[in-house]
């Protein structure tokens, strides 16, 4: 650790000495950069299998992940994309008319759905947090007859018909206009939000292939070109970043010159970052922000350009509860979400920073701050999760208990207290270091 620090030291010093203009990189991080992008395992390329025998389900996951679709035409995907919806179509309306039919024989319509409120209902063995199958998982019993449940049954009715008429069609539209649609009915975003994962659950099926998106939140900058399906192109060479597409199912394709992908928790650092050159100093990179928890699209492309790209990803986060919970959301994905995990979360992610132990070694104690009782709570929390109990999980959980156990938690900029330092001192001495967790 402390090699490390002395050569962030001297490559601060090296580095503060030239201009963005006239800007060379050190040969330690060029070399550093080039072997995160040479290294073999690619996403899709290896999976980790669990010793026990895998479910049915399981298997069409992991032969989804190795199918090329790079040789179809456009023909052909349209044909698939039809058919699609015309299965989901008629998986609406059965759903529906089963509803009717019960409603009409003077009985009490039934709706049978995984609860996703338990981490037991979930496998965690392919690398990411998977909800288990209806015959396996543990269900919740919504009855109309019900009081409680008759509200939450009703928008569920609401969104399958919304549903059906958005693939009838073939549009979409965002969460936030559903809520608008029909704000009497739903109350807050949040009880609709409930509704279209208990939809999602009874097709299992993922909202975008609903034609129901996400309201994009995140940025991304670097050498970066998105083609999406309407023929505009996306250019991600622009100041202060690009916003995500909130329809990431239609991105055509990707092109970059990155060789590797910069995941920041926080806006601020990641327009510090953009302000002193992170692109040049640090590049060829792509970075991105979720700004804060990330949200779904946020996740969506990073998974699609992991893969695509096949490049390396790296997370840059507060050493903190909040800080490493946002780095395992995006590398094992959530509770909420875990029906859609094959989606949106990134098993190669692995954490660059800022680890407890860089806080210990660098950060000056007035940046040190106590964990509150709350962090305390969420810390405990995190350290119980099953995904953590793997070889590669015990490094997390490690790092987690040591946070714990000396009470300490920082900042990003408590490591790097200006950008410059940010991306002159740090960044580049743990890209050299090349020992991140994940």
């Amino acid at each position: 650790m402390e090699l490390m620090n002395k050569d962030a030291l001297k490559l601060r010093i090296d580095l503060m000495s030239s201009s963005i203009s006239s800007y060379k990189q050190d040969p330690k991080l060029v070399s550093a950069i080039n072997i995160l992008y040479s290294r073999e395992e690619v996403v899709g390329s290896t999976s980790i299998l669990p010793e026990r025998k895998l479910l049915f389900t399981e298997v069409q996951q992991l032969l989804k992940k190795s199918f090329d679709v790079k040789g179809k035409t456009d023909n052909t995907l349209a044909i698939q994309a039809k058919q699609s919806r015309n299965c989901i179509i008629k998986k609406v309306e059965e759903i529906l008319g089963n509803i009717n039919n019960s409603a009409e024989s003077d009985g009490s319509p039934k709706l049978i759905i995984r609860n996703q409120r338990l981490w037991s209902n979930c496998i965690y063995d392919l690398d990411r947090v998977t909800l288990k199958t209806l015959h396996e998982a543990k269900t919740t019993k919504l009855c109309y007859s019900s009081v409680e449940d008759k509200s939450r049954f009703n928008i569920i009715v609401f969104v399958l018909t919304k549903v059906h008429e958005l693939l009838l069609k073939n549009l979409t539209v965002t969460r936030r206009e559903l809520f608008y649609q029909n704000m009497s009915r739903f109350g807050n975003q949040s009880r609709l939000d409930v509704g279209v994962r208990d939809v999602c659950c009874l097709l299992d099926t993922p909202p975008w292939d609903l034609g129901i998106v996400a309201t994009a939140k995140g940025l991304i900058a670097g050498p970066l070109n998105i083609y999406l399906s309407d023929g505009t192109v996306v250019d991600c060479m622009m100041s202060g970043g690009t916003l995500i597409p909130q329809d990431i199912k239609g991105i055509n394709e990707f092109k970059s010159t990155a060789k590797y992908i910069l995941v920041v928790e926080k806006d601020a650092i990641f327009q510090k970052l953009l302000d002193e050159g992170a692109l040049t100093r640090l590049g060829p990179v792509i970075i991105l922000t979720g700004k804060g928890y990330p949200d779904v699209c946020t996740r969506q492309i990073l998974c699609r350009l992991v893969k695509e790209l096949r490049l390396k990803a790296l997370a840059l986060v507060d050493a903190d509860p909040h800080g490493y919970e946002i780095f395992l959301t995006y590398k094992y994905g959530s509770l909420a979400q875990s029906h859609l995990s094959d989606s949106l979360a990134c098993s190669s992610l692995l954490l660059l920073g800022v680890r407890h132990h860089d806080v210990m070694t660098l950060a000056p104690k007035e940046t040190q701050l106590c964990l509150t009782q709350l962090d305390k709570r969420k810390l405990t929390s995190l350290i119980k999760r099953p995904y953590l109990n793997t070889p590669v999980g015990a490094r997390i959980k490690s790092d987690l208990e040591v946070m714990l156990a000396h009470g300490v938690k920082a900042e990003i900029e408590s490591v790097a207290a200006t950008a410059a330092a940010l991306c002159d001192s740090y960044v580049p001495s743990k890209l050299i270091q090349g020992d991140h967790l994940g």
